[in-house]
């Protein structure tokens, strides 16, 4: 182990730390969705993704072998987060299989589907906060969770979730598929 111990509660407070050292503010896409001011926080894409451009005159750099896909700002600034990522997955929940990963930090996200993401997505949160629990309507029933206990993995392409509201300082990981006819990017 490079990064963490292998203890969920440590390692929940190893992973704030890593988090809150990157630099994490919303793009024109999901400040659509919800504005948070840029010093509080927001929410960026990791990994990879098929919008070629950040803005009219910003582009992408091309992953090398894909047609059509391109590197998120977020992994071009920090490389290093995806082995810290990758391990943190590989101590606690092994068998989960993603290609891009939502960082959110103070990022209260409404109600809402998934609706480019293939299969299920594990949200895990970090923080010192209160409130801010992860609802999901399953079948007219809500269930809430706090994602700081232990990893959540539900089919957010299928159930309506939101964030409740919070005070503090809520950072949050969701480790998710959205790149069809990709899976050779699975990690």
């Amino acid at each position: 182990m490079k990064f963490f111990t292998g203890e969920w509660f440590t390692d929940n407070c190893i992973m704030f730390q890593y988090i809150d050292e990157i630099e994490v503010k919303s793009g024109s896409d999901r400040n659509k969705i919800l504005y948070v001011n840029p010093r509080k926080g927001g929410s960026n894409l990791y990994g990879y993704t098929w919008k070629g451009f950040m803005s009219p005159t910003k582009s992408r750099q091309k992953v090398d072998g894909y047609n059509g896909l391109y590197i998120t700002e977020m992994r071009r600034k920090y490389p290093e987060f995806a082995d810290i990522a990758k391990e943190f997955r590989d101590l606690h929940f092994p068998n989960f299989k993603y290609s891009q990963i939502q960082i959110n930090k103070n990022y209260t996200i409404p109600k809402h589907k998934d609706s480019t993401n293939v299969g299920v997505s594990t949200l895990c949160c970090f923080g010192d906060y209160t409130g801010g629990l992860t609802a999901i309507d399953h079948n007219g029933i809500i269930i809430r969770a706090d994602a700081r206990e232990k990893p959540i993995t539900f089919n957010g392409s299928e159930l309506t979730h939101w964030v409740e509201k919070f005070e503090g300082d809520r950072y949050s990981l969701v480790y998710f598929h959205n790149l069809k006819n990709k899976d050779e990017l699975l990690i």
